[in-house]
């Protein structure tokens, strides 16, 4: 009953009764109020005569809006005789704003904003902690994509396809790049989902803080629209690659993200921090545009001296916030260039 108490179905099934205390996120929210009415963004999917490609688009902008988010985040198997399965399931949450940094016929840009406000042991309620988060691009029929290959290594890789093809191209918190997946989104029977292909991404902030024994993440992933949000469901595989690059699967893991939408929760310091940075992190994007114009394959690294790439891109957005545009530029290069090296 332990774990049903805890909020956790998947528990392994055997042995001794109860599930060991999740980890990630041990804080907890302000109080919010869950959307109950479906939005204008749903309601226009669900419009008659729309072709397949709007009504694509318009499920792709249904994604934005002010959520708490929960993700959650368990290891279901072990593929290597002797390796001790996971089992601390992950756990977080988050309160966020996701609006349309851009629309475009082709093109549409979502930036995901952190607007957190935390309760203390005496019921208090903190002031907002206030964060860049990541960024999804979702790309009409493109005819590229990068593909992760291990060891921090990018790939170019063209892509033919005529077949109503989205790209979802996620970025991390300081806009480097995370996955790129092709995938179709299914209108059917009431429900719109997008289902991705098979592919690989570098271990999440959650994994690679813990986990040494491996270093791609493959799966297939889902999102699928509810009438008030949506869900990120994930397939994952864990792999460890040999110094011949040959792929060794070691572990399964399921992943869902819900994605609640909210009313009434102050979502102003998120607008507040875009207005202040946004001219500093379309530099950073017109920076990683450029490196991977101008490369087929590229060495991104977490780390130089000490120094993680976030940390760095973040101090810097505030420090030269209000600089000129050439500035900008020239500051945002000279800092991300060391985390990078052309391997072509």
């Amino acid at each position: 009953m332990a774990a049903l108490a805890d909020g956790y179905v998947f528990s392994y099934g055997f042995g001794e009764i109860g599930a060991p205390t999740p980890r990630g996120g041990t804080t907890r929210g302000a109080p919010v109020e869950p959307a109950t009415d479906p939005g204008p963004r749903y309601r226009a999917v669900q419009a008659e005569g729309l072709s397949s490609r709007e009504r694509d688009r318009r499920a792709i902008l249904a994604l934005a809006g002010e959520f708490k988010t929960t993700f959650e985040f368990v290891e279901t198997a072990t593929l290597i005789p002797d390796l001790p399965r996971d089992d601390r399931p992950y756990r977080s949450w988050a309160t966020e704003y996701v609006f349309v940094l851009e629309d475009l016929p082709e093109l549409i840009r979502l930036q995901h904003v952190l607007v957190m406000r935390f309760v203390d042991d005496d019921g208090d309620i903190s002031d907002p902690m206030v964060t860049k988060h990541w960024r999804q691009d979702w790309h009409w029929q493109p005819d590229h994509r990068w593909r992760y290959r291990g060891d921090g290594k990018w790939t170019r890789q063209a892509v033919t396809t005529d077949r109503g093809i989205w790209k979802q191209a996620v970025y991390q918190v300081g806009d480097a790049p995370r996955y790129e997946a092709l995938g179709q989104w299914h209108h059917r029977d009431g429900m719109s989902t997008w289902h991705s292909e098979s592919f690989d991404r570098p271990l999440p902030r959650r994994e690679h803080s813990v986990r040494d024994d491996y270093g791609i993440l493959a799966g297939r992933h889902q999102i699928t629209l509810t009438p008030t949000g949506w869900l990120h469901a994930q397939e994952n595989r864990k792999l460890r690659l040999d110094e011949d690059g040959n792929r060794q699967a070691i572990a399964t893991e399921t992943g869902l993200n819900r994605y609640q939408r909210i009313e009434g929760f102050d979502m102003t310091p998120g607008r507040e921090l875009w207005d202040r940075q946004s001219a500093f992190w379309a530099a950073v994007r017109t920076e990683w545009h450029r490196l991977q114009q101008q490369h087929e394959v590229l060495e991104v690294r977490r780390e130089v001296d000490g120094q993680s790439r976030f940390a760095r891109l973040f101090g810097l957005a505030e420090e030269i916030a209000d600089a000129d545009d050439e500035t900008v530029a020239r500051r945002v290069r000279e800092a991300i260039r060391p985390y990078v090296t052309p391997a072509d």
